[in-house]
């Protein structure tokens, strides 16, 4: 009895432990939960405390829509059981896009992308973001991060990848955050604590903070877009803003001020730092002779508008065209008190070929007046363009042309010709100088004969029409010498100008008739253009026409005017005082000849009793002999200058010596 009744208080004893244990566990289980779950939030939000920081209890906040149990305070000593049901994910990632109301439960919503931002320990921050779309990274920034107000344009677009292995410090997010979104062409500009998120293209003409100067120092990284007015001190403004544009930012602005040689540059503030470094490197002391300088050249051997025209050629890499400066012209609006006139600018046509060799602000410009070359450039690009005018304004070399034109009667042994007289007469001196030609023209009416090009080293064709000369057999048309540069035309006229009616109106009763005349030039005309190379040939480009006329009476009895016309263009090259002689031209002319008796053939009526009237026929031949004489110094010429002197002094003594003494 007494073994039953301890037996059944065993019973009693080991129920009330039992009920009491399951009591502990009903109320301990949820307390143990939510200080997890509290933990597992902290945990993703990095920011659990340290071990070194004193503990402090933590104020627990319910999501919406859950309730938490009222338990008792812990008993002093209490720990937690090792185990639980549910066991939290020891690394929680938070993913872009959860409310924290999910991530305090501990729910996830999939996602492709995610954007993970964990504190690692006070004042630096993990950040992780494969392929997330932009507006998932910036509002982890902004508005979990920094904390920032900030607002999105609708244009925004962009993915962003990045990973940082090591913490980034709290003061680099927000440069971090602009160099992100400035590869996705994406500002960010702060205007009163309001972030604006706009495309960089936009950055412009948003409200901007401005800066001014040029010290990289003064522009503070803060990851915004930043207006700078930059002063140019040393180089051209122009010049300095195509020196950095491939340095800018997609989307950025850069603006030349070229009237204060200012630069504005919107950009990034970390950019505008970079490129403030850039000016400064370039735009120093060293390149104050680099400015653009007015230099005046006079032209001494040629005209100062050819040689304008040749240095915009060359240097500027264009085809120029020439035209008087203008009020409108910028150049010109500027007072130049030291011109008399105002300068022909040679400006590049809109085909510009060719690669310049100056600077772009180099300009030409000619003064006809002055004759002289005015260039707007630095002073290393003038000393480039002086090295060039150096080799082109030289004294030109010049040629004495001496000529000599002759008409000879082809009679007796003369009748084949100049050049067949010179091979039978003297034994065949030409045979080998002597060579056909058939560019030279002949009039009309001429007999059909050869035209001949020789050389005459000797002298002999001058020996020859001398001779010919003195038996009446030839005669002497012109002797022209002629002093022209190199390259140069010149021109010998002798002779007259002859009124030819080009055409007439005849009127009524009432009308007057109406002739219009033009003069024609009529002689002997020599053209004459030489070039010289360096090994004293001189290539000759010659023109020679000898015209004459004679009148008859064609129509309505009145004289009209008939012109014979010999003309002769040719190439020759000839050595320096070597004769070249032209010629094979052979006219026939026929004439009326009277003979008899003198005197009684001459009586009106009886005359033909006494003589007799026949038409002559007589041919004549045209020779040119042309000698060119290199002048390679004023020497040479003043020496010519002087035996021509000489030669017409001795004449004049000749002429006194013949004269009777007076008295």
């Amino acid at each position: 009895m007494f073994r039953a009744g301890n037996n059944s208080n065993d019973k009693r004893l080991l129920s009330y432990c039992f009920v009491f244990i399951c009591f502990l566990l009903i109320f301990a289980c949820p307390r143990i939960l939510d200080a997890d779950n509290t933990l597992m939030h902290l945990a993703q939000q990095g920011t659990l405390p340290s071990s070194s920081a004193p503990s402090t209890p933590p104020t627990f906040v319910d999501p919406p829509g859950v309730s938490k149990p009222t338990v008792a305070p812990a008993k002093p000593g209490f720990q937690p059981p090792a185990q639980f049901p549910a066991t939290p994910d020891p690394n929680p990632q938070p993913v872009s896009g959860q409310s924290d109301q999910d991530q305090r439960l501990g729910q996830k919503t999939p996602l492709p992308q995610t954007a993970t931002a964990g504190r690692a320990r006070s004042g630096q921050v993990s950040l992780n973001f494969d392929d997330a779309d932009v507006y998932s990274v910036i509002q982890t920034i902004f508005a979990n991060i920094l904390r920032y107000n900030y607002i999105i344009d609708p244009r925004v677009k962009g993915r962003v990848t990045f990973r940082s292995v090591t913490p980034v410090p709290d003061e680099n997010v927000l440069p971090l955050m602009e160099i992100i979104l400035r590869l996705n062409g994406i500002a960010i500009v702060e205007e009163g604590g309001l972030f604006r998120i706009v495309p960089m293209s936009d950055a412009p003409r948003e409200p901007a903070p401005i800066g001014y100067g040029r010290d990289p120092q003064s522009v503070q990284l803060s990851g915004k877009v930043l207006l700078q007015v930059v002063p140019i001190r040393y180089l051209q403004s122009t010049e300095m803003v195509k020196l950095i544009t491939p340095f800018v930012s997609t989307n950025a602005v850069i603006v030349d001020v070229p009237k204060s040689n200012h630069m504005i540059i919107v950009d990034t503030d970390s950019n505008v730092k970079r490129l403030l470094r850039l000016i400064n490197l370039f735009d120093n002391e060293q390149q104050k002779e680099k400015r653009p300088q007015v230099f005046v050249y006079n032209v001494q051997n040629g005209k100062a508008k050819d040689m304008a025209t040749l240095l915009q050629q060359i240097f500027l890499g264009a085809r120029p065209s020439t035209q008087a400066a203008t009020p409108s012209s910028p150049v010109a609006q500027q007072p130049r008190p030291t011109l008399p006139a105002p300068a022909r600018a040679v400006v590049a046509s809109p085909q510009m070929t060719g690669e310049a060799l100056v600077a772009d602000s180099t300009k030409i410009y000619s003064d006809d007046i002055l004759n002289a070359v005015i260039i707007v450039a630095t002073a290393e690009d003038f000393t480039t363009i002086k090295q060039t005018i150096d080799k082109i304004d030289v004294v030109a070399r010049q040629v004495l042309i001496e000529a000599v034109i002759a008409q000879v009667d082809l009679i007796d042994n003369m009748s084949l010709g100049i050049a067949w007289s010179l091979k039978a007469n003297l034994g065949g001196i030409f045979a080998s100088t002597v060579g056909f030609n058939a560019p030279i023209s002949t009039p009309t009416g001429a007999v059909g004969g050869f035209s001949f090009t020789a050389i005459d080293a000797g002298g002999d064709v001058r020996a020859l029409i001398s001779a010919l000369a003195t038996k009446s057999k030839a005669k002497l048309l012109a002797t022209p010498h002629i002093l022209v540069s190199d390259n140069r035309e010149a021109r010998i006229q002798v002779g007259s100008q002859v009124p030819i009616v080009t055409s007439e109106t005849y009127g009524s009763l009432n009308v007057s008739q109406q002739r219009n005349i033009q003069y024609k030039d009529i002689g002997v005309i020599l053209k004459v253009k030489p070039r010289i190379n360096e090994g004293g040939l001189v290539s000759v480009e010659l023109s020679q026409e000898i015209s004459d006329y004679y009148t008859t009476k064609l129509y309505a009895n009145e004289d009209q005017i008939i012109i014979n016309k010999t003309d002769v263009s040719s190439n020759l090259v000839v050595q320096d005082s070597q004769t070249i002689i032209i010629g094979g031209l052979i006219r026939e002319k026929i004439s009326a000849s009277n003979t008899g008796i003198p005197w009684l053939n001459k009586i009106p009526i009886l005359g033909y009793l006494f003589g007799s009237t026949a038409d002559v026929s007589t041919q004549t031949e045209i020779v040119i002999l042309l000698t060119p004489h290199v002048m390679k110094s004023m020497q040479d010429v003043s020496d010519v200058t002087s035996e021509y002197t000489d030669r017409f002094s001795n004449v004049g003594l000749e002429k006194g010596k013949g004269k009777a003494p007076a008295g």
